[in-house]
């Protein structure tokens, strides 16, 4: 009977700790990214599809009525970059320099918010902020994800916890700012 309970119990504990973990979305070649990016404070519906990850890293884009273009970004950004990209883009392919990531930041800043609890990028210093009530959601599940803050306040960003990956699944304050609401 006692081994009957323990055996419940158990069983009990690992489906709580099942459910209580976070999701983590596979992000690869073909990945479709469904977001809203916010200009001059209009909603626009944006399909982002990861073409490639690996140099160039390319990040291809589609607006219904405007167009499409996409986003490559070298090695050297994708390693160490400390921009991001944050100007309406043309359509056609646009070519980053290599300071400059674009829906992501670089895995160098990544592993700086992970081991000293902050990273500079655009000149700013982000540190993580509490979210508290505000955990990001995909699919009414939350998702692993650090938002960060810059020490002024003004810029917020929520970024996927994967040291491969470091997608930035939210903006505010960028002037060009996105919430991504799917990812397949």
């Amino acid at each position: 009977m006692i081994r009957k309970i323990v055996f419940t119990l158990c069983c009990l504990g690992l489906v709580v700790t099942a459910c209580a973990q976070k999701f983590m979305p596979e992000i690869k070649a073909g990945t479709t990214l469904n977001a809203t990016v916010f200009v001059q404070s209009q909603e626009i519906p944006v399909t982002f599809s990861v073409k490639s990850i690996e140099a160039p890293i390319t990040l291809a884009w589609f607006v219904d009525g405007y167009g499409e273009g996409a986003f490559e970004m070298s090695q050297k950004a994708y390693e160490s970059g400390k921009e991001i990209y944050t100007q309406q883009p043309p359509q056609g392919t646009t070519k980053l320099s290599d300071s400059e990531t674009y829906g992501l930041i670089s895995k160098e800043a990544y592993k700086a918010l992970t081991t000293n609890k902050s990273f500079t990028y655009n000149g700013l210093k982000f540190k993580p902020k509490e979210t508290g009530l505000n955990a990001m959601k995909l699919d009414g599940k939350e998702i692993d994800a650090t938002q960060v803050a810059s020490e002024d306040g003004k810029i917020e960003l929520w970024i996927l916890n994967n040291p491969n990956f470091p997608l930035i699944l939210q903006s505010a304050g960028l002037g060009l700012d996105l919430v991504i609401h799917e990812i397949k």
